[in-house]
């Protein structure tokens, strides 16, 4: 019967649909997964050669989340990072916005038409977003409770220059803010 099978390729359909979504998303904290981000990298840098836009890209870790773990088990640390990703997805509400997790605690706020100034501004929200949170952290050093470092950046998209760059650069304004005494936002 035809119209049974153009049923089930319409389910089929939808059932790869919703499994190419899934395999967007990290499966614990229920934002955007690395690989997500690596497609929206690309995506957005060609959107911004093209409208000679700056895209702005937030690397934030959290501090001493080792220490936490050692101190609250895996679980309580998996309950973490769920609050504090859940907290960074509701900084920026822009629907170009990303908010990802990058790996282990580490996230990544990447941001489209977005200046350093106010990228800057944005990474001094999720820093004071994830203090609000009032996670207890007794084996940190900066704080009582859980806090974030994070390491901003903004380029304006050009021809020949891969859109790592904007990563790698991120990547070393977070070890500077580290470096400086964590719980803190640090740009290049």
């Amino acid at each position: 019967d035809i119209s049974e099978k153009k049923e089930m390729e319409e389910e089929l359909k939808q059932l790869n649909t919703k499994l190419e979504q899934l395999s967007f998303l990290d499966a614990l904290t229920g934002i955007a997964n690395r690989r997500m981000l690596d497609v929206m990298l690309y995506k957005e840098w060609g959107r911004g050669m093209r409208e000679k836009q700056p895209l702005s890209l937030i690397m934030i870790d959290i501090d001493y989340f080792k220490q936490y773990n050692d101190q609250h088990g895996h679980l309580q640390g998996d309950e973490c990072l769920k609050s504090i990703a859940q907290q960074l997805s509701k900084v920026s509400k822009r629907a170009a916005d990303l908010c990802a997790r990058f790996g282990g605690e580490e996230f990544v706020l990447l941001l489209p038409n977005t200046d350093a100034e106010q990228a800057l501004r944005l990474a001094e929200l999720c820093r004071a977003r994830v203090l609000e949170l009032n996670i207890p952290h007794e084996s940190s050093t900066v704080s009582d409770f859980a806090t974030i470092s994070a390491g901003v950046t903004t380029l304006l998209p050009v021809m020949g220059v891969p859109p790592s760059e904007l990563i790698e650069a991120a990547d070393l304004a977070l070890y500077k803010a580290k470096n400086s005494g964590r719980n803190r936002v640090a740009s290049r």
